[in-house]
């Protein structure tokens, strides 16, 4: 599997692969959360995306994703593009790594 740093993702939209990159910040929308990496949100490099429905599994793994802000996560998945972002659509915990 490809491993690679976030800010080349756009070389790897459509491609699967562990992108890593320092957790910049967690944002929580009405049916989302959006986890920045590199730079907080639109200056991000990418963004995991994760559904609500799906957010639960993810803190009873990781507890509150606000405390991993400031260290280097990967996130497993098929980079998109979004509008003018690109993002990993997330809905298993165990593709969401916190490097310690």
């Amino acid at each position: 599997e490809l491993r690679i740093e976030a800010f080349k993702a756009p070389f790897h939209v459509g491609e699967s692969v562990m992108a890593c990159g320092v957790l910049a910040q967690v944002t929580s929308a009405s049916k989302q959360v959006y986890l920045s990496l590199d730079k907080p949100y639109l200056n991000q490099t990418l963004t995991v995306l994760v559904w609500k429905t799906d957010y639960p599994k993810f803190t009873q793994r990781f507890g509150n994703l606000n405390q991993y802000v400031n260290k280097h996560v990967c996130a497993r998945g098929v980079i998109t593009a979004y509008k003018n972002t690109l993002q990993i659509q997330m809905s298993n915990p165990q593709f969401l790594r916190v490097m310690e």
